[in-house]
């Protein structure tokens, strides 16, 4: 058994160990150690595992030999085979007499007696450990192998939580990266701008500079190229080939006919293997490999995106075309939609000429806006609805993540996960506010009444505001002065949701350290409530559009420009009203009644 200073020793390795977050520090570190504090060996060398099934020297302690250039195969290595086999240590107090070990290397080190250990990681071997002299037997005490097997399970360890660390990280990036590019194609309203985006988006995912957009005509059952990036062909180029040489029906084609027949993502390692492939057309571009990615919207294919790997072949992996699929979902999702919005612009282009060359007939053009001005709203709650599945859908995955259920997270990345959570709940309320504002353009907004004390409404928003305010060490004061009956009949929720936008509005324009004062009062069975703050105010010239739709004071503050349109709105709408007065550099009062 080991002694309490082997375990004292043992104990301050496996600190030093765990301070380290790098694999190759963490391997020096333990290579080191053993040979200086366990062992005193001449050589202590970590062989790490290759995909072959052979180990190829990565760490070693300080010696005239350079790790890095030894190779071992087990077939060729009785004693390491024995190792692996067994998933245990092996000692070879005398290699005379066992004669095991391959003789090369037993001559090349002079290696008298030799101690091996795997390297156990989620139950596979990772790699194995070798301990010898040169030249002369170690004679390793039973407490010192001890030692040495207990010092490479602390390793294992940690080995196995950077694995899931990286993995964590790799996943979050992954979330933040479909996060953001959600939010740029949502804001991305041409065909042109939503391809760019989903260039810019794929190169990140793939880590590739190849990667083209055909787009599919339905009618003609033909798929034409739109645009590409590439270092290898210009796009002109590429376009002229598929004009003269490739001409790509899905019905002669059999690759992109299983892609838009079957919608899904097809991957191909070595395309002159698979028959599906144009093998004619992978040779005039040099394309030894091919993932492709239909753009599905509503059940619809309206193309692809070709992600080829050229002079050389490469397996794709599933976890890498799942994440290139969602890229590729929330495209498609734009794309129908800036397609629609292009289809509608030149609708009304058309629609305007006609108008004025019929001398502007009253009657025809009310009509002809009313239809358009509705076909913009359903495609504002088209939009925001194709949007919230996958912004729901991320949130969901944070939150699964924060709540540790896949594992336990460190601080650090606890914090990025309160980022992402964060930007995903930022991204969302501008989406709910979206469609709030679709169904007050559409007529279809209705309010749910109820009664409630307005004390515990106010009380409640300043509950939810309240780590916004800490942060930013603001005074937040409520005066409330509406007598014993503070009940009132309304639709709660919305009056909420004003109270909220106002306050928020407040804590955006509100320097550090200022004062922001809820005052609530009944008057005339009237409730009024005023939200004042010390802010930077609002500058005379831009007062006028306050309420303007999509109208924003500060274009350095993200927003959708519609919180206090939508608020208006509904304020009108319980037949109340809403004013304010702002001096720029002192501040702004908000205030607003609605009928008791």
């Amino acid at each position: 058994m080991m002694e309490l200073k082997s375990f004292k020793k043992l104990f301050l390795m496996t600190k030093v160990i765990n301070s380290q977050f790098e694999l190759s520090d963490i391997l020096q570190v333990f290579v080191d150690a053993i040979a200086s504090e366990i062992t005193q060996a001449d050589l202590v060398g970590f062989f790490l595992k290759q995909p072959d099934g052979t180990f190829i020297g990565y760490k070693g302690n300080k010696m005239s030999i350079d790790i890095t250039e030894l190779l071992i195969d087990p077939q060729k290595d009785r004693f390491v085979c024995d190792i692996l086999e067994r998933r245990a240590s092996d000692y070879i107090d005398d290699t005379n007499v066992d004669p095991r070990i391959d003789d090369d290397k037993k001559l090349l080190m002079k290696i008298k007696s030799i101690l091996g250990i795997p390297v156990i990681v989620n139950d596979s071997v990772f790699g194995v450990v070798f301990v010898h002299d040169f030249g002369k037997p170690m004679n390793l005490t039973r407490e010192q192998i001890e030692v040495t097997e207990a010092f490479v399970n602390m390793v294992s360890v940690a080995i196995h939580n950077i694995q899931m660390f990286e993995n964590t990280k790799n996943l979050v990036d992954k979330q933040q990266l479909l996060l953001d590019a959600t939010k740029a194609l949502s804001k991305s309203l041409s065909v042109r701008e939503v391809l760019k985006t989903c260039f810019h988006y794929m190169k990140r995912a793939t880590g590739s500079d190849e990667v083209g957009i055909h787009l599919y005509n339905e009618k003609d059952r033909t798929i034409e190229p739109y645009h590409i990036s590439s270092v290898s062909v210009t796009e002109e180029e590429w376009k002229n080939r598929h004009r003269e040489d490739i001409k790509l029906s899905i019905d002669k084609d059999k690759l992109f006919y299983e892609v838009v027949t079957e919608k899904k993502a097809i991957a191909i390692s070595d395309v002159y293997a698979d028959t599906r492939p144009d093998h004619r057309a992978c040779e005039m571009f040099g394309i030894k490999s091919l993932l492709l990615i239909p753009l599905v919207a509503k059940d619809r294919v309206f193309g692809d995106v070709v992600i080829p790997t050229m002079h050389k072949s490469r397996e794709y992996e599933q976890g890498e075309i799942e994440f290139c699929q969602s890229i590729a979902d929330v495209t498609a999702t734009a794309l129908a939609n800036a397609i629609h919005t292009e289809h509608l612009d030149y609708s009304v282009n058309v629609r305007s000429m006609e108008l004025q060359q019929a001398n502007f007939k009253l009657e025809g053009l009310v009509k002809e806006l009313e239809y358009l001005n509705e076909l913009k709203s359903d495609f504002i709650a088209t939009l925001s609805h194709e949007l919230r599945t996958p912004i729901t859908a991320v949130k969901g995955t944070v939150d699964i993540l924060r709540k540790e259920v896949l594992g336990k997270l460190n601080d650090s990345q606890l914090d990025l996960l309160e980022t992402a959570g964060k930007s995903i709940e930022r991204l969302l309320n501008q989406v709910n506010e979206l469609l709030d504002f679709a169904k007050l353009e559409n007529g279809k907004f209705e309010l749910m009444y109820s009664e409630f004390d307005f004390e515990e409404l106010i009380r409640e928003a300043t509950h939810i505001v309240d780590s916004l305010i800490n942060k930013k060490k603001l005074d937040l004061k409520v005066e409330i002065h509406a007598g014993e009956n503070r009940t009132m009949r309304a639709d709660r929720e919305r009056i909420l949701q004003i109270l909220l936008n106002l306050l928020s509005n407040s804590i955006k324009f509100t320097p550090p350290r200022g004062k922001i004062t809820i005052k609530a009062y009944m008057k005339d069975n009237e409730m009024t409530i005023e939200v004042i703050d010390t802010g930077i105010g609002i500058p005379v010239e831009k007062q006028k559009n306050i309420f303007t739709k999509f109208y924003q004071v500060n274009n350095q503050i993200n927003g959708t420009g519609l919180g206090l349109a939508i608020s208006r709105q509904l304020i009108e709408m319980h037949g109340g009203n809403i004013s304010f007065e702002s001096t720029e550099g002192e501040g702004s009062v908000f205030k607003f009644t609605v009928m008791k």
